[in-house]
């Protein structure tokens, strides 16, 4: 059994490509991968592509860009029976699954990961921060997720010239209004901090010496009204504060065939396999619901 597990994220843009893409991350050999803006009837022929077991968000009204889940045949990894579909969404529903670690006799570990894909509304900042705390949900103590996604915003600190700007639509698609001013959309990044999270890239680049992991995934392609060479890491990735320890990469992939195969970059995430079974068995403290069935029966 391989020492480490890796996770690829990657916003394939209007799922254009998606056959040169998904050679690519057969490529890589991911365990698992979160993609956005997935097409109607693409998941069947990603999965035989990319030799992985596809799940897929529920479909939402008015948006054809889907989020998925794929996790590797015969991998380390293996799904929950159960999805949750997650029909209250505004926009594009996240994919949700569980995941457990299948260990050298085959069991199961304990404790499962909440995998989620997400890709937040690009033209509401409220609905994104909607989004951003549905993920606080699942930051509960004892509980383990793992967020991947296109978050249509910036991280906490990102100073952007809005006044060089004449696409004044994409300047009120990113930021937000307040107190007569208009503010660059932090608020999910810090939402998601606020609830405990930890995020991959400012991880790997204060702990495990890799500043190149805060590099941009996107703005690479001129659009009009938009100054040349603004590129912003839109793109960002999640862990529970006690799987932070088991991360020991995190890569933006830049390559000419990447950039012409989306207008955004994938994410690479390596987390140590024996770390990460640790967490998987150890003990939580959490709450659980009162039973008084189990009472009765030991009276």
């Amino acid at each position: 059994m391989s020492g480490t597990i890796t996770a690829l994220n990657w916003n394939v843009e209007k799922g254009i490509n998606a056959k040169a893409a998904a050679r690519w991350v057969r490529e890589q050999r991911p365990d698992l991968f979160f993609q956005q803006e997935v097409q109607p009837d693409q998941l069947p022929r990603l999965s035989d592509l990319l030799d992985m077991d596809g799940h897929i968000a529920v479909p939402r009204p008015g948006s054809s860009n889907d989020n998925a889940i794929f996790v590797r045949r015969g991998g380390p990894l293996v799904c929950s029976p159960e999805e949750y579909p997650q029909a209250w969404a505004p926009w594009h529903a996240p994919a949700n699954i569980a995941v457990r670690l299948r260990d050298v006799g085959g069991s199961l570990s304990p404790r499962q990961i909440s995998a989620v894909s997400v890709h937040t509304c690009y033209w509401s900042p409220e609905y994104r921060l909607t989004e951003a705390r549905w993920c606080t949900t699942l930051a509960k103590p004892g509980w383990l997720a793992m967020l991947f996604g296109d978050w249509n915003s910036y991280r906490v600190g990102t100073d952007i010239r809005w006044d060089e700007y004449t696409d004044r639509a994409f300047v009120v698609n990113r930021t937000y209004e307040h107190n007569g001013r208009r503010h660059t959309d932090v608020r999910p990044d810090r939402e998601l901090l606020a609830a405990g999270y930890v995020e991959m890239a400012r991880h790997a680049a204060e702990h495990l010496d890799q500043p190149e992991a805060l590099a941009p995934t996107s703005g690479y392609r001129d659009h009009p009204g938009r100054p040349s060479g603004h590129r912003y890491a839109i793109d960002r990735s999640y862990l529970s504060a006690e799987l932070a320890p088991t991360l020991t990469g995190y890569a933006i992939c830049d390559t000419p065939q990447l950039r012409n195969l989306s207008d955004h970059l994938p994410l690479r995430a390596t987390f140590d396999l024996a770390r990460l079974r640790e967490v998987l068995h150890a003990t939580p403290a959490m709450y659980r619901p009162h039973d008084a069935r189990e009472e009765a029966s030991r009276a």
